[in-house]
């Protein structure tokens, strides 16, 4: 079987894909405080990621605030490439929960260099298939996984443009790293955000990043 998607794994390449850093200026969370990460940046210069490039974008960048409860819920965000700035444009939190301290993730997120690997077989299940093993993956041996069919925790995400109203593209999704599988994006670093898979899509026509979180 054919994978159309990728694990995103530690390591480098010849693509300037990266976990952390600050390449790009994010807002400030207006629930906590501090800036939004920038979890994830990826090189639309690698042919792989075809389906996700338009002509103003270099890079595509996946960013949400992760030590409060602003991902729980929809966030819409307006992708500026010339001055790579994201700002944005809806945010509803009603939960207002921040998380303690000792417990936060770091702004900004330590710097790695990341590379795609074709998404395995088991990665994959068919319609029917037990998802058990995909998931048992997902989050012990990898982060992120882009492209390809979502693995949805929950159900179907019905996606439409903030902006359009058009479809929007599936990007990725991300999830914490098991508790004996740190160092998966940073050798020394645990990336936990809790119990969550949180789906990002896009808008080529708007640059509209729009995240959506499921929970198991």
């Amino acid at each position: 079987m054919r994978a159309d998607g990728f694990r995103v794994i530690l390591g480098n390449d010849k693509y300037q894909h990266s976990f952390g850093g600050d390449k790009w200026r994010t807002p400030i969370c207006p629930n906590c405080g501090t800036n939004l990460h920038l979890i994830f940046d990826f090189d639309l210069n690698d042919i792989r990621l075809d389906k996700l490039s338009n002509k103003s974008l270099g890079s595509i960048p996946l960013v949400s605030c992760l030590n409060c409860s602003s991902y729980w819920s929809i966030q819409v965000f307006k992708v500026e490439p010339q001055t790579r700035t994201i700002t944005i444009l809806q945010q509803t939190d009603e939960e207002s929960w921040i998380a303690e301290d000792e417990d936060r993730l770091p702004y900004p997120l330590p710097f790695s260099n990341m590379r795609l690997e074709e998404l395995h077989e088991s990665d994959i299940p068919s319609k029917g298939d037990d998802t058990d093993t995909a998931f048992e993956d997902f989050g012990s041996e990898y982060v992120c996984r882009i492209l390809g069919e979502p693995l949805f925790a929950t159900e179907s995400i019905q996606n439409k443009c903030y902006l359009c109203n058009e479809d929007t593209e599936y990007i990725a999704t991300i999830c914490s790293e098991d508790y004996n599988s740190e160092g998966l994006v940073h050798e020394g670093f645990t990336f936990n955000f809790g119990e969550s898979f949180l789906y990002f899509y896009f808008c080529k026509s708007c640059n509209i990043l729009q995240t959506e979180m499921q929970s198991t």
